[in-house]
């Protein structure tokens, strides 16, 4: 078999296309390279909500956060697209991980590649990279992930029911302060591929992904199972976990689904967010065993890192902290090396609606404001409650 890269042993499926790396690094431009973020601004202290401003480069920001990464995780080289990943100076490690993905959507049985017919519609499907890190911000893996373009699906059609519930912060907070004074154990189990679990109820069809072998004019791809990206995917898997614990024995809570409790066998307390599944428990060991009969999973151990923030326990309390993903937003938005100054909001002032021009002229900055806005909401949701005040 020929492969992107001798990654992958001739045993394998033979699932990998050829990929000409030399005409792919010659053909990159210069637009797949990061620039440096503007140096600015500098973290907010606790208690002292303050305002912060300073000698901002807004156009080097508009060139920066259009190649920014996601915001869960701090600012590295991770590449945005196929061609940059099996082009840039890591290509080992990413090139991996393509394999790696591609084969297990072989082991799994995700798809079936057959012949394109005129009256299917096709739903896009693209690449997606990222880095995992620990809580001391170093990399500890490299993903690629398929995902379905959901954008291009068509309801009634591709896809009928979407809504997924996510565990609440107030569940995971509660359970940790529980587990605090109850001195129970906290561990972390990652469910790996957990899309890949859940098989489909509508028929699917996708184009063939860059790596995979065949001719897009002839072939598609139908889908068995949910993959990243498709707008049902989450709720398939959701339904396919919680159908399994309710089987040995679990019962969802009725203020957050995504908590569950067993009292049969050892007392059981988990917090489901996708695929990661937090354990609380006198004895976590049986029901580790007990998952991994069902589903692939990545043991973690006892927890220190989950949804981006750091858990560090003691004798007689656990403490909470996002200093990694505080950091990486200040990065994001060159704001690392930036003096914060204290810029009291004015009393009983009035936000008006901006003029077209206004709106005009800061839609020419490029800034996702929105997007940073939302990281601090999550930010002031999970442990800085002090930055709702902030004017």
């Amino acid at each position: 078999m020929t492969g992107i890269q001798d990654t992958m042993p001739p045993s394998e499926p033979n699932v990998v296309d050829e990929v000409p790396l030399a005409d792919e690094i010659a053909s990159l431009s210069s637009a797949d390279v990061q620039t440096q973020p503007p140096v600015c601004i500098k973290v907010v202290g606790p208690r002292h909500p303050t305002l912060i401003c300073g000698n901002i480069d807004w156009q080097n920001i508009l060139s920066y956060t259009r190649r920014a990464g996601a915001l869960l995780t701090a600012v590295d080289e991770t590449p945005r697209t196929f061609k940059a990943a099996i082009g840039c100076e890591s290509k080992e490690v990413w090139i991996a991980a393509i394999n790696k993905e591609l084969l297990s959507m072989e082991k799994m049985k995700v798809w079936d590649i057959i012949d394109l017919k005129p009256t299917y519609k096709l739903v896009g499907i693209t690449w997606v990279f990222k880095t995992k890190k620990n809580h001391l911000n170093e990399v500890i893996e490299y993903k690629a992930r398929l995902c379905a373009q959901g954008f291009t699906q068509t309801a009634g059609i591709d896809f009928d029911k979407t809504y997924s519930p996510t565990g609440r912060l107030n569940s995971l907070r509660t359970l940790i302060a529980f587990a605090a004074s109850n001195s129970l154990s906290f561990h972390q189990i990652d469910v790996k591929s957990p899309f890949l679990n859940a098989p489909l109820s509508e028929t699917v069809y996708l184009s063939l992904p860059q790596g995979l072998k065949g001719d897009k004019r002839k072939s598609c791809l139908r889908l068995n199972k949910a993959i990243y990206g498709l707008k049902q995917a989450p709720l398939a898997w959701y339904e396919k976990l919680k159908l399994w614990l309710l089987s040995v024995g679990f019962k969802a809570c009725i203020l957050d689904p995504c908590v569950f409790h067993r009292k049969e066998k050892e007392s059981l307390w988990l917090y489901v967010h996708v695929d990661d599944i937090a354990i609380f428990g006198k004895e976590v060991e049986g029901f580790k065993a007990e998952i991994a009969s069902e589903f692939e999973i990545k043991d973690i151990g006892t927890a220190d890192l989950m949804l981006g923030i750091k858990i560090t326990r003691e004798k007689e309390y656990i403490s909470l902290d996002q200093q990694h993903y505080t950091e990486s937003l200040l990065e994001l938005y060159g704001m690392s090396k930036s003096r914060p100054v204290s810029t009291p909001l004015v009393p009983n002032s009035h936000l008006v609606p901006a003029t077209p021009e206004e709106v005009s002229e800061f839609e020419s900055l490029g800034i996702s404001y929105r997007r940073a806005i939302g990281s601090i909401n999550y930010l002031s949701t999970a442990t800085r409650p002090d930055l709702s005040f902030a004017g």
